[in-house]
């Protein structure tokens, strides 16, 4: 998910955010990988299609997997929205 996120940051996440609202392009969103569901991934929100299937992608395109590969996920796999990193203190700040 680099550059928004990197690996060893330590993040918080609003695991509510999507039990009030709906995703919105852009933001970074925690979901279920379908492919192994035991997994959490970190991805973008890109867009939000009819039926409301939410698009993932990765800032790193040519290296991410994503809704490129496993489609459009439901809005329930969805299971937070990243605000802010808190480490390490080189990157302290809100995650864009």
């Amino acid at each position: 998910m680099t550059p928004a996120l990197a690996a060893g940051d330590y993040v918080v996440v609003d695991k509510l955010a999507y039990s009030r609202r709906l995703p919105e392009p852009g933001d970074i969103a925690l979901a279920r990988d379908p492919r192994e569901p035991s997994r959490v991934i970190a991805k973008r929100v890109a867009a939000l299609e009819p039926g409301g299937a939410v698009v993932l992608l990765g800032d790193n395109r040519d290296e991410s997997t994503d809704s490129r590969t496993f489609g459009p996920l439901p809005p329930d796999a969805l299971t937070g929205r990243v605000l802010w990193r808190y480490w390490p203190p080189a990157r302290f700040g809100p995650v864009r």
